[in-house]
């Protein structure tokens, strides 16, 4: 699964199967679009998958973001820059360093206009005339307050599934991954909802790379890992896509390294 192909009437889950040299067979090859949630909504569903299909052992999911100048202007259409980036998992029933112990998503449609503004549908919309500027689409909406506390509701209600699930309470996370949207929108999206700060997260890497969209929970979750080389036993990873789905996931370490 990979998540922004680079042009219409392509898909570029094929190009990363064909990039692999991977066999022609049977294998599931398909582009997700769920914003800067796709690679925890991918996660979720590839583990869906593999419980569904005994038959198969590894599913391999992928993410990346290149923020073309004319379309988003990456320096100065949110609170912090946009980086080009990408991130890969597999997922496994055989193991690996981490055991996914809960995962949970939220779903509201409420919270569709963050992305798309007010203007009504038309053929003019899909022509460009210059760079995207998120914050102009989020000041056209009137009810703004009301929108970002349904955003801080989902957050808190997918992390107390997730963490339900895992059989924890908050209090047992030892980190957190959050989307790379800068401090401001950081702490009040996800941080303050779940009376967290910044300490815990990566948070001198996200600023030094900027948002890379869906890839960032993998690419915190790696920098953890492999290059400060957190002692851990839970890390939780969090997502938001526009258009407003919320995923939260809880790994437990196995012990087993990377």
């Amino acid at each position: 699964m990979m998540l922004t192909p680079g042009g219409r009437l392509w898909h570029g889950a094929p190009y990363v199967h064909r990039q692999l040299g991977a066999p022609t067979g049977r294998c599931l090859a398909s582009d997700l679009d769920a914003g800067c949630d796709g690679m925890l909504v991918a996660l979720e569903l590839a583990c869906a998958y593999l419980e569904a299909r005994d038959e198969d052992a590894l599913a391999l999911i992928t993410a990346g973001d290149c923020w073309r100048e004319h379309e988003v202007d990456r320096w100065r259409t949110s609170n912090n820059p946009f980086g080009d980036g990408a991130a890969a998992a597999v997922v496994s029933r055989a193991g690996g360093f981490a055991r996914i112990a809960g995962i949970a998503s939220f779903s509201d449609p409420e919270l569709e206009p963050i992305g798309r503004g007010m203007d009504p549908f038309s053929p003019e919309r899909e022509k460009l005339t210059g760079p995207v500027y998120l914050r102009t689409r989020h000041e056209e909406i009137v009810d703004g307050e009301r929108i970002w506390k349904a955003v801080a509701d989902d957050v808190r209600g997918a992390v107390t599934s997730a963490t339900g699930q895992a059989g924890i309470s908050l209090s047992d996370i030892d980190y957190v991954v959050c989307p790379f949207l800068g401090k401001q929108l950081t702490t009040m999206q996800f941080l303050d909802p779940l009376s967290l700060d910044l300490t815990i997260t990566p948070w001198e890497f996200s600023r030094r790379v900027g948002h890379i969209g869906p890839a960032d929970p993998m690419a915190g979750l790696d920098h953890l890992i492999n290059t400060e080389r957190v002692g851990w036993r839970y890390i939780l990873l969090l997502a938001h896509g526009l258009g407003g789905t919320t995923t939260a996931v809880v790994l437990e370490s196995t012990g087993s390294g990377r």
